[in-house]
C-alpha cells in the first residue's frame, strides 16, 4: 500500500501518522517479502508406494479440496475408502485407485457409445 493510500486510510478512520510512522511503514513495505498466491505445487508419488496421502490423492483428481474429496467419497460408493492411520491421516490405496480410475474409463467409454 502506498503511503498516500496508507494516510488516506488512517484519516478516513480519525488517525493520523506522523512523518516519521510513515518512513518506517514505507520502509516495512519495500523489504516485505512478495506474497505469492495460486495453486500450489503438487505432493509427488513415489514410484514404489503403495499408499497415497489424502493430499496426493485430491492432487491426482485435479487438485481438488478436502471437502470435494469427502463430497466424492459420500456420492460415490465404489470410490476407494481411506485407510485411517494414528486415527487421523487418511491414506488410500494405490491398486484400488488404479482400479477404479479403469472402471471410471470403462464406464465413460459405455457411456460415449450409448450416446
Amino acid at each position: 500500500m502506498t503511503t498516500a493510500r496508507r494516510r488516506n486510510a488512517h484519516n478516513n478512520l480519525g488517525l493520523s501518522l506522523s512523518s516519521t510512522d510513515t518512513r518506517v511503514s514505507a520502509r516495512l513495505d519495500a523489504a516485505a517479502p512478495c506474497v505469492v498466491f495460486g495453486p500450489r505445487a503438487p505432493v509427488p508419488v513415489p514410484a514404489d508406494a503403495k499408499f497415497i496421502t489424502a493430499r496426493q490423492y485430491c492432487d491426482r483428481l485435479g487438485g481438488i479440496s478436502f471437502t470435494t474429496l469427502a463430497r466424492m467419497l459420500e456420492r460415490d460408493p465404489e470410490m476407494p475408502r481411506p485407510i485411517y492411520f494414528a486415527n487421523r491421516i487418511r491414506f488410500f490405496d494405490l491398486a484400488a485407485i488404479k482400479a477404479y480410475e479403469r472402471l471410471c474409463e470403462v464406464r465413460t467409454a459405455a457411456n460415449r457409445n450409448n450416446g
